[in-house]
């Protein structure tokens, strides 16, 4: 077959170029019941030296991915609505069982919807709870109590709380649930008329809790400038303690936090150098140490040259233990409490990777969960869920990879949505964002393989 086009076809006419229509016919045609089709190139013409390159590069990027064994699927069924619902945080609720937060744009198990994104907690086949105003709410923690509630956080729009009419600018809010799902008090904070939105969450010792995220404006003393990490104590009955600020001259995000015996620790990403740091180029990770009274202790630049950040931290072993991507690959960092960095491990598939939860293990080792554009086990295809096992010391002990054909974990704006929480006999509890059945997203929820 011939055809008269020029050497180098005209990219605005590219549909009528006859390589193009030819493999749009055979694609319907092998799709139709009943057809069988086959497309041979027999000598590539006046075009191969312009489409060869292409095919080069194509099987270069879809090569490391291919593999003679299925990938391991996302669970069923999935969590949300017809609409975009977002992942807000999963904890154990003993055995097989678990709470998971969301954000849902519609009702949920016929409970009341309140507008736009409502807060939505559930025990899947035991209780739903679902929470809101008329303006977005977004949930990004969820964690057990021992009485068999739940701690909550996220930001709202709205006055969630009853105490702050009027309100449409982002405020973090704090919420405890009891063991049946029962709202028991909401507490909601921020600087008026700016920013203030939580993206992490940890339970202290005495049941209380401790939240992290930025502001806008003042919580605690003057805004360094532009967005300003805050790390904020909320006592077991919800009252708010004190809240600790922290930023440079440029953009500062916290997205983690946890809490020791006397420490607490927050992880996040700073756009200039933060207070006792020197900047290493673009958009640095950092960790930081507070007491349980909110004395800043130290801070720690982690990266490289390019835009790097941690999306989680634990404590195992006596170390404090952080997850995130740093030039485009996942990496761990561990440091004792005096700040001094006790080594790194990073994963890198050949793609876009990133850590974004981890999980503390009885044996002082941790579980990295996070997503792959790669093939480190076997790709599902677009971003898939990694796991990483890694010893006391740093090494790796095992991988795993799961999802759909189609994005996990990141969303349309390249954040990542997901979260990861322990269960009693060492399994590790997984929620986050999936694009697998709808393209506005779901919420999946299961134990990690």
């Amino acid at each position: 077959v011939g055809d008269d086009e020029w050497a180098n076809p005209d990219p605005a006419d590219a549909r009528h170029d006859l390589d193009f229509e030819s493999e749009a016919l055979y694609n319907a045609a092998r799709r139709a019941p009943g057809v069988s089709a086959q497309m041979r190139i027999l000598d590539g013409g006046h075009d191969w030296g312009v489409w060869a390159p292409a095919f080069a590069q194509a099987i270069q990027y879809l090569g490391p991915t291919l593999s003679t064994v299925a990938p391991q699927p996302l669970p069923t069924p999935l969590l949300g609505t017809a609409g975009t619902d977002w992942a807000g945080g999963i904890a154990s609720a003993g055995g097989d069982a678990y709470t998971v937060g969301f954000a849902a744009s519609a009702s949920v198990d016929g409970q009341a919807y309140h507008g736009k994104l409502d807060a939505v907690v559930t025990r899947p086949g035991t209780w739903t709870t679902e929470f809101g105003t008329a303006a977005d709410e977004r949930l990004y923690g969820v964690v057990a109590q021992p009485d068999g509630g739940v701690l909550v956080a996220g930001y709202t729009k709205g006055d969630l709380d009853g105490q702050h009419a009027g309100n449409a600018a982002d405020d973090a809010f704090v919420a405890s649930l009891d063991a049946s799902g029962t709202v028991r008090w909401i507490t909601q904070f921020g600087a008026a008329g700016v920013a203030d939105r939580a993206y992490g969450l940890a339970a202290s010792p005495d049941g209380g809790a401790y939240v992290t995220g930025y502001t806008k404006g003042t919580l605690d003393g003057a805004n360094a400038g532009d967005k300003d990490t805050f790390l904020a104590r909320v006592s077991p009955s919800g009252q708010l303690q004190w809240v600790r600020q922290l930023g440079g001259p440029g953009e500062d995000k916290a997205f983690a936090v946890t809490a020791g015996t006397s420490d607490v620790y927050v992880t996040g990403t700073s756009g200039s150098p933060l207070p006792g740091t020197t900047g290493l180029g673009g958009y640095d990770g950092f960790v930081a140490r507070y007491t349980d009274s909110g004395t800043l202790s130290w801070v720690k630049a982690v990266g490289g040259s390019g835009d790097d950040r941690l999306d989680g931290v634990t404590v195992s072993g006596g170390y404090a233990v952080a997850t995130g991507t740093a030039n485009g690959d996942l990496i761990a960092v561990s440091f004792s409490s005096n700040g001094s960095e006790r080594g790194m491990t990073t994963v890198d598939s050949g793609a876009a990777d990133g850590g974004v939860a981890v999980v503390a293990r009885s044996d002082g080792g941790v579980d990295l969960v996070g997503y792959t554009r790669g093939r480190v086990t076997v790709a599902a295809g677009g971003a898939d869920v990694l796991r990483v096992r890694l010893s006391a010391k740093g090494a790796v002990l095992a991988k795993s990879q799961f999802g759909s054909p189609r994005d996990e974990v990141v969303d349309a704006f390249a954040e990542p949505n997901l979260f990861a929480a322990a269960a009693p006999d060492g399994r590790v509890l997984v929620a986050g964002l999936t694009f697998a059945s709808s393209s506005s997203g779901d919420v999946f929820a299961t134990f990690a393989p």
